[in-house]
């Protein structure tokens, strides 16, 4: 699957630079400066334009979602790969997707020094996202259960058109048609864009030190205070990092998200309570009866079947007890899926967990799950031939499959 290229400048010496739209932590080439990539929501894109000197442009909004959606249904979970764009008002004669287009040209970060009419959307993309997830649930075995989604990439594109007579697409310099009667750029409260892409040297908030990451890292760590942080808004806060340890050397640590809720409609409190949901066959040791369950996600890029497999005998082993807190290892696997997305997929995973499957119907409308608290977990894998193997809990992970989701 395609990802965007971005075309950009340097905020240190202004040199060109290329992004890839997964990257998070920026090295120029020229002044070898670090920064992070940051925004208080999401990421807004301008395609390139072709018009005619003196024409003003208009930009119209396309939500984007690249990512899996996961569909809860009483025979199982279900999930499908999308890449989409969507127009996000309602206008007769302008095109509802952008197709590929996004893929093929080079991109840019809206800044306020842009020139153009900005038209916002007037639909959230929480309602064009539920509008496109009914669409695709058409075509599923009935009754669909919970809806839920992964998102690698949630955006707002911004396509050019210029008004001469007609509307004119301004990507191709192509005519589209008569402008539609009910439009005009001062009736859609158009505005001059204010958003911008914060570059922000990639230091310690605590310590100054220079943070460990790779390009496309959410989680950065520094060696320096032994602390990690993770991106929130325009600014990076301090996230609790644990590892397995483990006394062979040369592993590979895998992140993982522990995820404390408060889960209403059903007793969820304890490794008892999990025990009981999760119908398990093997007696429970008294000692670890109290322990508080968690919600385990991967914290990493993971096609959808291997993410919900890891996901279910994770929160079923509850091994939180076994970490103690460090930093992990320079072999480790980059953090590139946000908490917000992962806790996305929690009813999802408690559906695969509960037994036996007939309850799920029921259960799943009444139960409201909220996170209040979260933290990474690096988990250790022996590297062989075709799988990282994590032997303490008997969980493997394909390395090609680890390999080719980094282009999800």
């Amino acid at each position: 699957m395609n990802t965007f290229q971005i075309e950009h400048q340097c905020p240190q010496c202004g040199a060109p630079a290329n992004l890839d739209e997964a990257d998070r932590l920026f090295a120029c080439p020229f002044c070898r400066v670090r920064s992070l990539l940051l925004t208080r929501d999401y990421f807004r894109y301008v395609l390139p334009a072709k018009s005619p000197v003196g024409k003003e442009l208009i930009y119209f909004p396309y939500w984007r979602f690249k990512g899996t959606l996961l569909f809860s249904l009483p025979s199982g979970n279900e999930y499908k790969f999308v890449d989409v764009n969507q127009l996000g008002v309602d206008s007769a004669g302008i095109p509802l997707s952008l197709g590929l287009r996004p893929q093929v040209l080079k991109l840019k970060f809206i800044s306020p020094d842009m020139p153009g009419c900005f038209i916002p959307p007037t639909h959230s993309f929480s309602e064009t996202f539920t509008t496109f997830q009914k669409r695709l649930s058409l075509f599923l075995s009935k009754p669909v259960l919970y809806r839920a989604h992964l998102g690698e990439c949630i955006g707002l594109l911004y396509s050019p058109f210029y008004a001469k007579g007609r509307l004119y697409d301004a990507v191709l310099d192509t005519p589209l048609g008569k402008l539609p009667e009910t439009f005009s750029v001062e009736g859609s409260k158009a505005e001059k864009p204010s958003w911008k892409v914060s570059f922000v040297p990639a230091l310690c908030p605590d310590c100054g030190w220079d943070l460990e990451g790779q390009r496309e890292a959410l989680a950065l760590h520094c060696r320096n205070c032994q602390s990690s942080w993770y991106p929130a808004a325009q600014k990076l806060t301090r996230v609790e990092s644990h590892c397995l340890q483990d006394a062979e050397q040369g592993l590979f640590f895998l992140p993982f998200w522990q995820v404390t809720c408060e889960i209403s409609n059903i007793a969820l409190k304890t490794y008892g309570d999990l025990a009981q949901a999760a119908n398990l066959t093997q007696r429970v040791d008294p000692a670890i009866q109290a322990r508080e369950f968690r919600f385990w996600t991967p914290a990493f890029k993971l096609r959808a079947p291997a993410f919900l497999r890891l996901a279910e005998s994770l929160t079923l082993t509850q091994a939180q007890e076994m970490l103690t807190p460090s930093l992990p290892p320079e072999r480790h696997q980059p953090v590139t899926l946000p908490v917000e997305e992962a806790c996305e997929s929690l009813k999802v995973i408690l559906a695969g967990v509960i037994k036996p499957r007939r309850h799920i119907a029921e259960m799943l409308t009444r139960i409201t799950i909220h996170p209040t608290h979260f933290r990474l977990a690096y988990l250790p894998f022996r590297e062989d031939q075709h799988d990282y193997i994590q032997t303490q809990m008997q969980l493997a992970v394909n390395k090609n499959l680890l390999s080719l989701s980094r282009s999800l």
